[in-house]
């Protein structure tokens, strides 16, 4: 049974990983960032230290790629599907693989899951069958929040 301060790790680890993923994707600043997912800088030093360069300005960037381990829920034929990767690319296909679904669910246009027909993530392989996914979703069982294991998600279905 965790204790409470390996939950408030999980939490601080999610938010610094989060700061990565805005100076990767959006270009932000280490500051801007943090500042964005409500962290401090010396907690994205601690959990991401290894994540981040400092340049000869003394400012600092994200690595293109890490190798940090992340809990993740994966969508399958079945349902969700707990993997745990270590690649920030393996969990950025995971991502872009759930914000593909959640298009395909608000629009029913399957173009949207092309790109990731054969595609694994952890050794699982990523639904692209519409069929299924509407299924899935009419069961309630698809949650577009939840890709991270350690987090529960924001409660918003679709």
């Amino acid at each position: 049974m965790p204790t409470k301060r390996e939950k408030v790790d999980f939490a601080a680890r999610g938010r610094a990983l989060a700061v990565l993923a805005r100076m990767r994707n959006r270009g932000e600043s280490l500051s801007e960032a943090a500042r964005h997912e409500h962290t401090t800088l010396r907690s994205v030093r601690k959990h991401a230290g290894k994540q981040l360069e400092r340049g000869a300005s003394g400012r600092y960037s994200a690595t293109r790629s890490d190798a940090a381990r992340r809990d993740l829920n994966v969508l399958t034929y079945d349902g969700y599907a707990a993997v745990a990767v270590r690649s920030s690319k393996q969990a950025q296909l995971a991502s872009q693989h759930l914000i593909a679904v959640g298009r395909f669910l608000r629009t029913g246009d399957a173009e949207w899951l092309k790109p990731f027909i054969g595609k694994r993530v952890g050794g699982v392989e990523l639904i692209t069958d519409p069929d299924r996914l509407q299924i899935l979703a009419d069961a309630d069982l698809i949650k577009l929040d939840a890709l991270y294991r350690n987090s529960p998600g924001r409660g918003r279905k679709k």
